[in-house]
C-alpha cells in the first residue's frame, strides 16, 4: 500500500463509527438471535424431526449466524458511505493523498470486521442454548470473512447509487432477505419438492448458508467445493466493480 497510515486512519475511523453506539450496533442482533433461539429451539424445533440426526436448532444456528452477519456487514457499509455523500465528507476521504483501492478496502473492511463480531457474539449466545463445536475452523474462518467482504462490498456498491435512505434499505428487503431465507436459513433443502430444491441450489445464498453450516456442524447438504469457488468469485467481482466505480467517480464527483 501506498499510504498504510492513510487506510489505517480510514479503517479505525470506521470501526469507532458502529463501536460509539455499541448498544444500538450489538444488542438488537443478539436479542432477535436469542429470541429465535427460544422460539425454534425449544417451543418448534421439538416438533420438527431431525435432519440426519442432528437437532433442529443445532441446524438453524449457523443459517440464523449467516443472516445477521450478512444485514450488518451490508447496512456498515451501505450506511457509511451514504451519510459521507449526504453530509458532504466523502470528498475529505477523496482529497486524502489514499489510493482508490486503500479507500474501497478500507470502507469494506469496516463492514467485514462489525459482521464478523455480530457473528461471534451470536455464537456465544448460541452457546446458553446449545453447545456448538465448530467441525472445521479454518473452512468456517473463510466462509465468515469472506460472505462479510462480499456483502460489506455490496453495501458500498449501493451507498455509490443511492440518493435516498430508502434506497439503501431497498435491496435489503427485496434481496438480501429473501434470498437469504430461501437459501435454506430456517430450513432444510430436503423438506422442499423437487422443483424448489432445484430452484434453491441456483440460489447463490444457499451455497453460502450450506458452506457455513458444514463448517460449523459437519452437515452438508451442497457442494462444498461450488460454495468455495462461488464466494472466491463474488469476493473478486464485488472488490473490482467497486475499484471501477470510485476511479471512475460515480455519483462522488459533480
Amino acid at each position: 500500500m501506498k499510504n498504510l497510515t492513510g487506510f489505517k486512519t480510514l479503517l479505525k475511523r470506521e470501526i469507532a463509527r458502529f463501536m460509539r453506539i455499541k448498544i444500538q450496533t450489538f444488542v438488537p442482533p443478539i436479542m432477535n438471535a436469542a429470541l429465535f433461539m427460544i422460539i425454534f429451539g425449544f417451543f418448534i424445533g421439538p416438533r420438527i424431526p431431525q435432519i440426519e440426526g442432528i437437532d433442529f436448532i443445532l441446524f438453524f444456528i449457523p443459517g440464523l449466524i449467516t443472516l445477521n452477519m450478512i444485514t450488518s456487514s451490508y447496512s456498515n457499509s451501505a450506511f457509511s458511505l451514504f451519510l459521507m455523500k449526504f453530509v458532504g465528507h466523502v470528498s475529505d476521504i477523496l482529497t486524502a493523498p489514499m489510493s482508490y483501492k486503500e479507500i474501497v478496502l478500507g470502507f469494506t473492511l469496516g463492514g467485514v470486521i462489525k459482521g464478523l463480531l455480530v457473528g461471534i457474539l451470536i455464537y456465544l449466545t448460541s452457546l446458553l442454548f446449545k453447545p456448538v463445536i465448530i467441525f472445521n475452523l479454518p473452512l468456517l474462518l473463510f466462509f465468515l470473512i469472506l460472505t462479510s467482504f462480499v456483502f460489506a462490498s455490496l453495501g458500498l456498491t449501493v451507498g455509490l447509487w443511492a440518493s435516498e435512505f430508502e434506497h439503501v434499505e431497498i435491496f435489503t428487503i427485496f434481496l438480501i432477505t429473501p434470498l437469504t431465507f430461501l437459501g435454506g436459513v430456517f430450513h432444510s433443502i430436503k423438506f422442499l419438492p423437487p422443483i424448489l430444491q432445484t430452484i434453491t441450489w441456483w440460489n447463490p445464498f444457499f451455497h453460502i448458508v450450506n458452506g457455513i453450516r458444514y463448517s460449523m456442524i459437519g452437515l452438508n447438504e451442497g457442494n462444498i467445493l461450488i460454495g468455495i469457488i462461488m464466494i472466491l468469485l463474488l469476493s473478486v467481482a464485488s472488490f473490482s466493480i467497486n475499484l471501477h466505480l470510485f476511479r471512475k467517480g460515480y455519483k462522488l464527483r459533480t
